[in-house]
C-alpha cells in the first residue's frame, strides 16, 4: 500500500512540474511584444537618484552628548512609566 501510494505522488509530481516548465522560461527576442517609445517619467527619475542622495548623508554615530541625553529620557521611560501604564490597564 505504502509503495503504490508513493508511486502515485511520483507520477503527480512529475505531472505538475511538466505542466509548470512552460511558465519557466523567457520568450525569445522575435516573440516579445513591441513597446512603445518611452516618454520621461519623473518618479522613476527620482528613485534613481536617492541611493546618490544617500551617499552624500553623514555616518549615522551617537555623540556623547546625545547618548546621556537620551539615557535621561529612556531609562526612567521604560522602567517607570511604562510599567506602571500596563499594569494599570490590566487591573
Amino acid at each position: 500500500m505504502g509503495r503504490n501510494s508513493g508511486r502515485v505522488l511520483a507520477v503527480a509530481g512529475a505531472c505538475a512540474a511538466v505542466s509548470l516548465v512552460g511558465q519557466c522560461f523567457l520568450p525569445g527576442p522575435q516573440a516579445a511584444p513591441v513597446h512603445e517609445v518611452s516618454t520621461f517619467n519623473p518618479a522613476l527619475a527620482a528613485s534613481a537618484a536617492l541611493p546618490v542622495l544617500t551617499m552624500l548623508a553623514e555616518d549615522a554615530e551617537a555623540k556623547y552628548g546625545d547618548s546621556r541625553r537620551w539615557s535621561a529620557v529612556l531609562v526612567p521611560l521604560t522602567t517607570l512609566v511604562i510599567p506602571a501604564v500596563a499594569m494599570g490597564i490590566f487591573t
